[in-house]
């Protein structure tokens, strides 16, 4: 009998997400723990990128053993505090722009309260579940909200007191810990003590 071709070879390059809003840095070995869901989200995401006329952005991610991050972006209505419309872009892996995709679907039509009661679990039932090692992404999602919100009272000349009454920080808390970079972290420290050092030279 002649050798047959073994046509369940893996190639060796695999498919990434390259877009002008999505940037997969990492390459993933299969779908393997990934529900339908999240991949179908992945698939089918239609609200990146920035929206005409947003009021509001931020970033919050890692970069320590490759860079996962998302920033949002959103249209909010400054008289009721409602989202209008929200977009991401995010780097990282499959789950980073699921759990980027399927936040900015959660929070438009969201007051700030309603939006701010979003936590990470609340994301990872939105995807009907997120790998184990893939759990920070639903952090980096609930936490962008919090920096969203954030980001549109500063604009509006807000003060430390006026981010501590909306979205105050717990420096000890769990999604503090995961996220190494947060937009709403470095501007309360740029409210508290003026521009760095290096920018002011």
């Amino acid at each position: 009998m002649g050798e047959s071709r073994n046509v369940y070879v893996e190639p060796d390059e695999r498919a990434v997400i390259r877009t002008a809003d999505v940037y997969q840095t990492e390459v993933e070995a299969g779908t393997a723990g990934y529900s339908d869901t999240l991949l179908s989200v992945v698939a089918n995401f239609k609200n990146s990128g920035a929206p005409e006329g947003f009021n509001a952005q931020c970033m919050v991610g890692k970069s320590k053993r490759g860079e996962v991050a998302l920033r949002l972006f959103a249209v909010i209505d400054p008289e009721t505090e409602t989202f209008v419309r929200a977009g991401f872009k995010t780097r990282g892996c499959l789950a980073m722009t699921a759990c980027a995709s399927v936040v900015c679907s959660m929070i438009e039509g969201r007051t700030f309260a309603e939006a701010l009661a979003i936590t990470p679990d609340d994301v990872k039932a939105a995807l009907d579940g997120v790998p184990w090692d893939k759990l920070h992404t639903t952090y980096f999602a609930a936490e962008g909200v919090r920096a969203l919100i954030g980001d549109f009272i500063i604009n509006r000349g807000g003060a430390i007191a006026d981010l501590d009454a909306v979205v105050p920080c717990d420096e000890l808390s769990l999604s503090c810990a995961m996220c190494e970079h947060c937009s709403l972290r470095d501007a309360r420290i740029e409210l508290q003590f003026g521009p760095a050092a290096d920018e002011e030279a």
